[in-house]
């Protein structure tokens, strides 16, 4: 640990101790109306039996108490900081690359809400499964850009896909070489088969160059794995016009475009890399990594140096609450019995204020560094010895990290029972995702749109509660279209559904040309 100066990670809540002389004056000033109510109510000879037992010293002493209680407190929220660690690790892990369609073909709304959307969700679920591979990011159309160069910072990278959309890369067109030449130039000139790149696209490739692209891939090491969005069957691309009508992008003859998914052409560029195809699907990210990534061999990285502030909030917190009890015992009479009961009972208050606010301090630290196994572990102790809505709700947030959706509801339902409207809220919000999530990962139709239909029930009681929750209306959108498209036949089955129909009326067809045979027929051999 290396020694610094004292800092103050919040060090505006300082501007607050302007309040302490104005609750030293109200103190004052309540004092004296005391006093002076007592001189007009009651008759003289009575006034000193009232007042004699009354100590000023204990009053005043009680005052300064409680305002260095206060002023403690605000230092607290101030977080005061001394010292740092400094932590030297070196990496080992892998570098990948997401590179997400980000071309007009991609707002076909064959799998809802549109194709673009559900390569984004599927990319936050890759994301969730690494952890101290470096990733980055490139979204690509008619031109590849890199978005988030090969970093550990997974936040980041997050927040550039979650910006992505079809104005992202303002040339037109769909170039997947592009994507690979970029992929090539940010993973840069090494041996050794620890990169691969991620490919998310309906496979509508305009330049026709991928495939030779992803062979000079493949002799730098790099594997290719590619996902499908999209059906063979294709949709439509909804467009807004200038005034704001909703249309369909249409080809020169004024026609709507079909956008369909090419797998082929993923096929083959995934192939000649030795990495493989998916469509995508709820369990596409866990195949991607558990087949494709997982096998790669770890390199031996650079070494990081981590330097944390050392917080020293119970410095303060601590003190505080002890005055707060001192002046609870402190009473204002002279020779006033001792309270022993009273002193035990706050001695013991004390303790746990600070045995809880270590653990969740701990436990939070543990969850923003991202080892949500050791935060949900932090939080399930403090909720099990003191189940607060906000312990419970913290151990739905770490379950909900590690993919425990069953164990994310429980706690998040718990917290529901809880005092504060805004957290229940948050909690509600919070149940319909997991259900969400929940649904995308069962095979079964039935059990995806129960789990589905409880979700909307959540979304709908945040909207209750919160009509501005943005986030909930959002997802509940989402969730409605998803509903719809699980209630549509599969492509196979839609193109089975038109061959039949076509046989019909071939047969149809053929059965009128027979009747109509022997009718001529008997016409000719009555003449």
């Amino acid at each position: 640990m290396e020694t610094t100066s004292l800092n103050f990670g919040e060090a505006r809540w300082f501007f607050a101790l302007a309040t302490l002389p104005i609750l030293a004056l109200l103190f004052w000033w309540a004092h004296q109306r005391g006093a002076k109510s007592l001189q007009q109510i009651v008759a003289p000879r009575l006034r000193e039996q009232l007042i004699g037992s009354v100590s000023i010293g204990r009053r005043i002493l009680r005052a300064i108490i409680f305002l260095a209680g206060i002023a403690l407190l605000l230092a607290t929220l101030a977080r005061p900081q001394l010292g740092v660690i400094s932590t030297q690790t070196t990496r080992l892990g892998r570098d990948v690359i997401l590179a997400v369609d980000t071309s007009r073909s991609m707002l076909a709304t064959d799998y809802a809400p549109s194709r673009l959307e559900r390569a984004k969700l599927f990319g936050q679920d890759l994301m969730n499964l690494f952890q101290g591979d470096r990733l980055g990011l490139i979204a690509f159309a008619g031109t590849a850009f890199l978005q988030a160069p090969l970093t550990t910072d997974y936040s980041a990278v997050l927040n550039n896909l979650k910006e992505l959309d079809t104005n992202t890369i303002p040339r037109g067109g769909t170039d997947i070489s592009s994507a690979i030449r970029a992929a090539e130039e940010a993973f840069g000139h090494a041996e050794g088969t620890f990169r691969a790149l991620v490919l998310v696209s309906d496979g509508e490739d305009l330049e026709e160059n991928a495939v030779q692209e992803a062979k000079k891939a493949a002799d730098q090491g790099i594997r290719i794995f590619t996902v499908g969005v999209g059906s063979s069957t294709g949709s439509l691309l909804p467009i807004l016009t200038e005034e704001g009508q909703q249309n369909f992008v249409r080809d020169s003859n004024d026609k709507p475009v079909i956008s369909r998914l090419d797998e082929s052409r993923l096929k083959e560029i995934a192939k000649v890399t030795g990495g493989f195809y998916s469509h995508l699907s709820p369990s596409t990210a866990q195949e991607i990594f558990q087949r494709g990534i997982l096998p790669l061999t770890e390199r031996q990285g650079q070494t990081f140096t981590s330097r944390q502030p050392v917080e020293r909030f119970e410095w303060t917190l601590v003190p505080a609450i002890f005055l707060f009890v001192v002046w609870w015992l402190i009473g204002e009479r002279r020779r006033r019995r001792f309270d022993t009961g009273r002193h035990s009972r706050a001695l013991v208050l004390l303790l746990l204020l600070t045995s809880v606010s270590v653990r969740a301090q701990s436990g939070l630290r543990s969850y923003q560094m991202g080892d949500y196994q050791t935060a949900l572990k932090q939080f399930e102790a403090e909720a099990k010895q003191y189940p607060t809505e906000e312990a419970l709700f913290a151990a739905g947030a770490a379950a909900y990290k590690l993919q425990d959706y069953d164990k994310a509801l429980n706690f998040f339902g718990q917290s529901l029972l809880g005092k504060s409207g805004k957290l229940r809220t948050k909690a509600r919000y919070n149940m319909g995702n997991t259900l969400v999530r929940k649904g995308e990962a069962v095979a079964s139709h039935e059990q995806k749109r129960a789990q589905w239909k409880a979700a909307l029930q959540q979304y709908d009681l945040v909207l209750k509660e919160d009509p501005k929750y943005t986030a909930a209306a959002d997802n509940k959108k989402v969730v409605e279209k998803m509903m719809k498209d699980l209630d549509r036949p599969p492509p196979q089955q839609q193109q089975n559904q038109q061959q039949n129909h076509q046989q019909q009326n071939q047969q149809q067809q053929n059965q009128q040309q027979q009747n109509q045979q022997q009718q001529n027929q008997q016409q000719q051999n009555q003449q």
